[in-house]
């Protein structure tokens, strides 16, 4: 076989063995394309699954808090109405001593049914609709204040406007979850609430001087209030930084866009 016969057939081996490495190559990235398309609908799919079962336990957990709502204000309120008449009845015909004491009683009476409204507003998500978040985290700050429980303050720049009902009514719950777990675990004496309206973003900042908790332990993590708060922030596409130290209270940061 001459040389330029065994050049040309080196030529056509080497040609043939790189259309097949240029084949192969196509084809791997082709089914590796289609794999990671794939993957990404799949992921996709988990993620809108995840969000309409966090949707449909938000909306169950909120017609739970309706009917609640509506518990108090129409029966225990009625109750404690039919209660302070019968103590303004009774007291018209007892002696000046007697009186004193019923009176008393009338406006113990008078300010539970106050808190208990107060309470129902809070929890009633047709309230927060028709007042919005700022106005509704205000009443709930005032109702902590007048419990006695906890010095509560809140504070914003100038500027306000009304997010859509959705992520009012869920920024309102993060609070509300927050708040709650502030008086019942911390042992604090304060709570500042701040709101920072931007052109584009809310930014909430809430804090307390509680005995605070160990974040880097993963069951912390795991409480069905922070669980709450995660999953409300997600369906809203809210950014949310919950930070917290034994002994130095506990901070929240939510950044969510108009």
């Amino acid at each position: 076989m001459e040389i330029k016969e065994v050049q040309l057939l080196i030529l056509i081996t080497t040609i043939i063995v790189l259309i097949l490495v240029i084949t192969l190559i196509f084809f791997f990235s082709f089914f590796q394309k289609k794999k990671m398309v794939y993957l990404i609908k799949q992921r996709e799919t988990q993620q809108k699954f995840d969000k309409e079962i966090n949707k449909s336990k938000l909306e169950i957990q909120e017609q739970a808090l309706q009917n609640i709502s509506w518990e108090i204000h129409d029966n225990i309120g009625q109750l404690l109405s039919v209660a302070k008449m019968q103590l303004n009845i009774v007291q018209v015909n007892l002696p000046e001593t007697e009186k004193n004491k019923i009176i008393e009683t009338g406006e113990i009476v008078s300010k539970s049914l106050q808190e208990l409204r107060d309470l129902a507003k809070s929890l009633s998500p047709d309230t927060i609709k028709n007042i919005g978040l700022l106005a509704s985290t205000k009443l709930e700050i005032d109702r902590f204040n007048r419990l006695n429980v906890i010095n509560a303050t809140f504070s914003m720049n100038d500027k306000s406007y009304n997010l859509s009902n959705e992520k009012e009514i869920i920024l309102f719950r993060i609070l509300q979850e927050f708040c709650n777990n502030t008086l019942k675990y911390s042992k604090a004496e304060n709570l500042k609430i701040a709101f920072n309206y931007t052109d584009n973003y809310l930014e909430i900042n809430a804090e307390d001087d509680g005995v605070g908790f160990d974040f880097n332990n993963k069951k912390n993590h795991t409480g069905i209030g922070l669980l709450n708060i995660k999953s409300r922030a997600t369906l809203i596409g809210a950014d949310i930084d919950l930070t917290s130290k034994k002994n130095k209270g506990t901070k929240l940061y939510i950044r969510c866009l108009k």
